[in-house]
C-alpha cells in the first residue's frame, strides 16, 4: 500500500479550494481518500485519482469531496463536528466489592469495601431523570459499576424499575467477571433486556493465571457456568467478551481468538490492552510500545484469517475505528472523537458526586453533586473552564498526526491512573492508532467482502 500526501490547491478557474489530504493507493480498482482535519473519507477509482492528482477534479468528484470536507467553496457549509455538552451515558459506582482478584486491577480492593446507599442511589436516579426528561433524551445508557456490579443485583433492579417509571427506556450494560450469573439471574437480565459483557482473558490456564477468586483459587469454572447460564436463558451469543490482554497474553494472540471463536463459539469481543495504575501489583503485566503495535498488526490479521474460514466473529474496538473511517458515526464515546468524558459521558461515586469519567477514585475531579441541585449542563458548561482534565492535550507529535482527529490526545483517564496528573497524552492509544488505522485501511482495500462482517452489518462497500 503506497502512501502519497496530497498539497492543498485551488481548483483551477473556480474558487473551490482542495485541503490537505492523504491518498493510500494499492493498485487495485480503488483508492482511500482521507481528510485528516475532519476524520472523513472516500473511496475513488481510477479516473477520480487521476483528477485529483492532476489538481482537476470534476463537478462530480467536486460534489463528494465538499460533502465529506475535502474542499472548500464560499457560500457552502462547512464540515463540522458536534462535540457539545450533552451527557447521554451514565456510569455508577454501585460498589466496590469484587468476588474476583484479578492481577491488573485497579480498585483499592483491599481496603474497606462499601456499597451504595439506596437513598444515594435514588437521588442519582432522579437527577439523571430530570436531565434525560428536560433534554428530551429518551433512552438512558446506564453502566452500572464496581467492583462486581452483580454483588448490588438488586440495586440494579431497583435502578431498572425507577428510570421505567420515569417513562424513560433504561439501556443497561454491566461488564461482569460472570461468577455470580445464577439462572435466576440471567433470566431477569434477559427479560428486561439488561445486557452483560462477560470478562474471559482466554482458555483456560491463561485465564486463571491472571483472574483468580477472592480464596485464591481459579476462576474460569465459575465463569463458564455464569457464561452458559446466560446463554440458556436466551442470551445465546448476544452477551459480550471483554478480554484484557497483558504481557502474559500477548504471545498468544492467535491462539485466544481461535479459542473464542472456535471453541466457545463467540462472534464479538472487546480486547483491551491492560493500563498501566499504581495498584497494579506487577508492572509487568504492562506491553511495550513496540508490543502494542505488533499486537493490533497481528489482531487484525487473525481477524481476517477466521473470518475466511468461516467463523463471523469481529473485535469492538477494531468495528467502532471502521466506523470512524468509513461513517465518521460516533459509535464510542472514549475513541471517536478523543475523550467524550463531561461531554457525552459522566460518571456518579457513592456519595452522588459528579465526574466527567470513571475516575472516582480521585475526588479532587469531581465537578458538583447531584445534592447540588444545580443544572448538569450548565454544571460541566463552568467545569470545562475550570478543570485540568478538559484541557487540550498536548505533544509535539499530535500537530500532524493523521489521526489526531480521532485520538485527540486519547484517554484522560488512563494519563491521570498512569501518572498521577494529567498532562501530556495517552502514549498506548497513540501507537494503536498509528499502526490499526493503517491496518484497517488496508484490510478495506484488500478484504472488503470481509467489512461487513467485520462490522455487524453496518457497514458494506458495494
Amino acid at each position: 500500500m503506497e502512501l502519497l500526501k496530497l498539497n492543498s490547491f485551488v481548483v483551477p478557474g473556480e474558487e473551490a479550494k482542495m485541503k490537505a489530504c492523504e491518498l493510500y493507493m494499492n493498485g487495485g480498482k480503488y483508492n482511500f481518500l482521507f481528510n485528516p482535519a475532519f476524520g472523513t473519507s472516500i473511496l475513488i477509482d481510477g479516473e477520480n485519482t487521476r483528477q485529483l492528482l492532476d489538481q482537476n477534479p470534476g463537478d462530480e468528484l467536486q460534489f463528494k469531496l465538499v460533502q465529506r470536507g475535502f474542499m472548500e467553496v464560499p457560500g457552502c457549509n462547512a464540515c463540522v463536528s458536534d462535540e457539545g455538552i450533552m451527557p447521554n451515558f451514565f456510569i455508577i459506582d454501585l460498589t466496590q466489592a469484587c468476588n474476583f482478584r484479578c492481577a491488573y486491577c485497579f480498585r483499592h480492593l483491599n481496603q474497606q469495601s462499601t456499597t451504595i446507599s439506596d437513598s444515594n442511589l435514588d437521588a442519582i436516579v432522579q437527577y439523571i431523570s430530570d436531565h434525560c426528561i428536560k433534554n428530551n433524551l429518551t433512552e438512558v445508557n446506564v453502566q452500572p459499576w464496581g467492583g462486581e456490579p452483580l454483588l448490588a443485583w438488586k440495586k440494579i433492579l431497583r435502578m431498572h424499575d425507577m428510570f421505567l417509571g420515569k417513562g424513560l427506556k433504561p439501556i443497561f450494560v454491566i461488564e461482569s467477571n460472570a461468577g455470580l450469573i445464577t439462572k435466576e439471574i440471567a433470566t431477569e437480565a434477559f427479560k428486561r433486556d439488561i445486557r452483560i459483557g462477560v470478562s474471559i482473558d482466554g482458555p483456560p490456564e491463561l485465564h486463571n493465571s491472571q483472574r483468580k477468586l477472592a480464596t485464591g483459587k481459579p476462576s474460569f469454572e465459575k465463569m463458564y457456568e455464569g457464561m452458559r447460564n446466560l446463554r440458556e436463558a436466551g442470551f445465546g451469543q448476544r452477551h459480550g467478551v471483554i478480554t484484557v490482554l497483558t504481557r502474559n497474553g500477548y504471545p498468544y494472540v492467535e491462539e485466544i481468538l481461535e479459542y473464542f471463536a472456535v471453541e466457545l463459539g463467540i462472534d464479538r469481543l472487546r480486547l483491551n490492552v491492560v493500563k498501566d495504575s499504581p495498584m497494579m501489583k506487577d508492572k509487568n503485566l504492562c506491553l511495550t510500545e513496540e508490543e502494542i503495535a505488533d499486537f493490533n498488526k497481528r489482531l487484525v490479521m487473525k481477524l481476517i484469517d477466521l473470518n475466511k474460514r468461516g467463523f463471523a466473529i469481529t473485535e469492538i474496538n477494531v468495528m467502532d475505528k471502521l466506523n470512524n473511517l468509513l461513517t465518521r458515526k460516533r459509535v464510542n464515546i472514549c475513541n471517536s472523537r478523543g475523550c467524550m468524558g463531561g461531554k457525552k459521558m459522566i460518571a456518579f461515586d457513592q456519595e452522588g458526586r459528579i465526574f466527567p469519567c470513571d475516575i472516582t477514585d480521585y475526588k479532587e475531579e469531581a465537578v458538583g453533586s447531584v445534592f447540588d441541585e444545580e443544572d448538569l449542563v450548565e454544571l460541566l458548561g463552568k467545569a470545562h473552564n475550570l478543570k485540568s482534565f478538559f484541557k487540550p492535550k498536548e505533544d509535539p507529535e499530535c500537530s500532524d498526526c493523521t489521526w489526531a482527529f480521532f485520538c485527540k490526545g486519547g484517554c484522560t483517564n488512563a494519563i491521570l491512573y498512569k501518572k498521577g496528573e494529567i498532562s501530556g497524552i495517552d502514549r498506548q492509544e497513540c501507537i494503536t492508532n498509528k499502526t490499526l488505522y493503517p491496518a484497517l485501511i488496508d484490510m478495506i482495500m484488500h478484504e472488503p467482502e470481509i467489512l461487513k462482517i467485520m462490522t455487524k452489518n453496518q457497514i458494506e462497500i458495494v
